[in-house]
């Protein structure tokens, strides 16, 4: 009726085999990849780019009110 006997036996408690390991391998790579795009954001963030800028529009934005 069964194959499996060891399936039904329960008087212990199965062990883990923990993490394997292409799972740790595709971890450690998406680790990498999120802090090398953040390290490359913020070392380029400045890039190209004068602050403050001098041809900044300073259009007027009226009269105030008395």
């Amino acid at each position: 009726m069964i194959e499996h006997q060891e399936a039904v036996d329960f008087t212990y408690v199965p062990e883990s085999k923990g993490i394997g390991r292409g799972t740790t391998v595709i971890l450690i790579i998406g680790l990498l990849m999120i802090f090398t795009m953040g390290g490359l954001a913020a070392f380029l963030s400045g890039w190209g780019h004068m602050w403050p800028s001098n041809t900044t529009l300073r259009d007027p934005l009226g009269s105030m009110p008395k």
